[in-house]
């Protein structure tokens, strides 16, 4: 499914913007995540997920992450 369907489908047509490196970085959540998807049963690429991990946790009230 292409980014703008599943922005269609799961968060009103509106597409989530990312704001990396924000204060409140590098505090696991990003790989707890990427553990989560493979224990769900997904193939991930760890070390990708393990380079993103300095960039910034979805935080509510804002369509960034």
């Amino acid at each position: 499914m292409a980014y703008a369907e599943l922005c269609e489908k799961y968060n009103n047509g509106e597409f989530l913007h990312h704001v990396p490196k924000v204060d409140f970085k590098q505090d696991g959540s990003v790989m707890r995540t990427a553990h989560l998807v493979a224990a769900d049963g997904w193939e991930v690429d760890l070390p990708l997920w393990a380079d993103a991990a300095d960039c910034s946790p979805c935080h509510p009230g804002s369509d960034s992450h």
